[in-house]
């Protein structure tokens, strides 16, 4: 009985070890993979990130812009789930410095001013919010304010339209606008519904993919 004891006692442990085993390998086989796959986009990121949208309005195409750039969605959904976490000690002040980044780099794009370097700065921002949201730590509200406006206008600065009239090129900022404020409003609102412990981990885990992602191609970009 003992002896049977035993191995009954063993063979549970077994399972119970076995049971947390294969979901943590799971997990971390789907992590891995997500990372590859983000980081797969990103090296696609220069040749789709100007891309036109065939069948669509100028505005539209705007629109639906940030939302089909990797690079403009990590930025933009690291800074949405960091404000999300942070609320209610964070106010309003961060988003619309976002949007006050954003309308300023608008505003010099149609000056014709539009940098190189929009592209690895809005990495490094992404790169930033994501380790942030993995750390799940009280921030003061100044330094969302600057993580905001930076991401706005890196994000600004990196979305010029090309080979079209001027009309046309300022109707896509103007939906690039709209489209890159609504993405991070959205993931804002949604992060803040997120209140279950178990979510909170999940937003965690999310913030940490969008830094490993965003170091990852700001790597990519700095050794080409």
């Amino acid at each position: 009985m003992a002896s049977g004891q035993h191995r009954g006692t063993w063979g549970g442990c077994s399972y119970h070890l076995c049971w947390h085993r294969v979901p943590l390998a799971t997990g971390m086989s789907q992590a891995a993979l997500l990372v590859i796959g983000l980081f797969a986009l990103l090296t696609m990121d220069a040749a789709i990130a100007h891309a036109p949208f065939e069948g669509v309005g100028s505005f539209y195409g705007g629109l639906l812009h940030p939302l089909f750039v990797p690079t403009h969605v990590l930025a933009v959904v690291g800074t949405g789930l960091l404000m999300g976490r942070q609320a209610p000690r964070w106010r309003w002040f961060p988003p619309a410095s976002y949007v006050a980044g954003l309308a300023v780099g608008f505003a010099a794009m149609v000056s014709a001013y539009a940098p190189q370097s929009a592209g690895a700065v809005l990495l490094a921002a992404a790169a930033a919010s994501g380790a942030l949201v993995a750390l799940a730590r009280p921030l003061p509200e100044i330094l969302g304010c600057a993580l905001a406006l930076t991401t706005g206008l890196a994000l600004a600065l990196d979305s010029p339209p090309g080979g079209i009239s001027v009309r046309e090129a300022n109707v896509i900022l103007i939906g690039t606008f709209c489209g890159a404020t609504i993405l991070l409003l959205g993931v804002v609102a949604l992060t803040i519904m997120l209140c279950r412990e178990w979510q909170r981990i999940g937003v965690r885990i999310l913030g940490s993919w969008i830094a490993a992602s965003a170091i990852m191609g700001l790597t990519l970009r700095l050794t080409r």
